[in-house]
């Protein structure tokens, strides 16, 4: 009995360093070192407090040996310890990969937001520009044909209905049915 009682609590030992070296190592996983150091250093203790019954059964104390049952129990706990940091790590690196994943999408977010309001300023410019006539035109003082940037020239009418909203209907002013028309004059005078 008292060589399995050193096997288990040897393995329990065991377990109980392996537990605290994988809560140690999530500190750099979960970036949470107070928390790890706590949980880290509540089973060093618990290694510990195991420590001193293996030191007895070898130091050959067989006046009060540890209780099986007691010790077994301990061993399934430091077990348990182990397998439970073991299998929650890949939890907590599923975590951080999704909060990167959130932080890389959150820049290229803004950047296309950066770049939407960019091209928005860019295109209410045009706009602008488009839907207003500016500037000296070059207009011909006989015909009154314009000249546009190419050094083509066109009729008032087309060029502005081009670079505006603009559009035009015909009618003739006073001035042009008198010298055009003078006998739709004399009737309406």
């Amino acid at each position: 009995m008292i060589g399995l009682l050193t096997i288990i609590l040897s393995l329990s030992i065991l377990f109980q360093f392996i537990a605290t070296v994988l809560a140690m190592r999530l500190i750099r996983v979960t970036k949470h070192t107070t928390a790890w150091l706590m949980i880290a250093s509540a089973i060093a203790i618990m290694t510990l407090r195991r420590i001193e019954p293996l030191v007895l059964l070898l130091s050959g104390d067989r006046a009060n040996p540890p209780g099986l049952f007691y010790e077994t129990a301990g061993l399934a706990l430091s077990g348990l310890m182990v397998a439970g940091i073991y299998l929650i790590k890949p939890l907590f690196v599923s975590i951080q990969h999704s909060e990167d994943a959130l932080r890389d999408a959150n820049a290229k977010l803004s950047l296309i937001s950066q770049e939407q309001l960019i091209l928005i300023a860019e295109l209410q410019e045009a706009l602008a520009n488009n839907k207003t006539l500016k500037g000296m035109l070059p207009i011909c003082a006989s015909c009154k044909n314009i000249r546009d940037d190419r050094g083509y020239w066109n009729q008032i009418e087309a060029y502005v209905a081009e670079h505006s909203d603009a559009e035009f209907t015909h009618g003739i002013c006073p001035d042009c049915i008198k010298k055009l028309y003078p006998e739709y004059c004399q009737i309406k005078d």
